[in-house]
């Protein structure tokens, strides 16, 4: 019993680690759209990212990986409080530009735009995390 479980064990490890290598040297995008008031929380807003379109709502949250080099990200949806709209990519957020390091791993927030207390027809795209400088040592 003790050599099935070592054996299953070793299994499932080398799986894991398997299952990273497939990476390279790729980039990792990861985007955050935390929960909204109402309605705007269950309104879609799609990330399109390289060949990538991802749908989120308030609370969820993806990654995908991307070649390293240059990409844009820009967030779309549906006008807002107008449920006969169709077009999803009526609203839109500014163009992010990304320069992307081999490997390297960034985090964005999704919000929707607004205007005073109101929601209005687009989204902001603003890193989680303040930009560390590629250089690290310290003089």
């Amino acid at each position: 019993m003790l050599m099935i479980r070592s054996a299953v064990l070793v299994a499932v490890s080398s799986t894991a680690l398997l299952g990273q290598s497939w990476r390279g040297d790729r980039a990792q995008l990861c985007f955050d759209r935390p929960e909204s008031n109402g309605r705007m929380n269950i309104h879609e807003s799609w990330v399109h990212v390289s060949d990538y379109r991802v749908r989120l709502i308030g609370g969820q949250a993806a990654c995908v990986f991307v070649e390293p080099g240059s990409t844009e990200v820009i967030v779309t949806s549906a006008i807002p409080y107008n449920p006969p709209s169709a077009n999803q990519q009526a609203c839109k957020s500014p163009v992010t530009k990304l320069d992307l390091a081999p490997r390297e791993n960034r985090v964005f927030m999704i919000q929707p735009a607004v205007k005073g207390p109101t929601y209005v027809c687009g989204w902001r795209i603003q890193p989680a995390q303040p930009s560390k400088p590629k250089n690290t040592d310290l003089p």
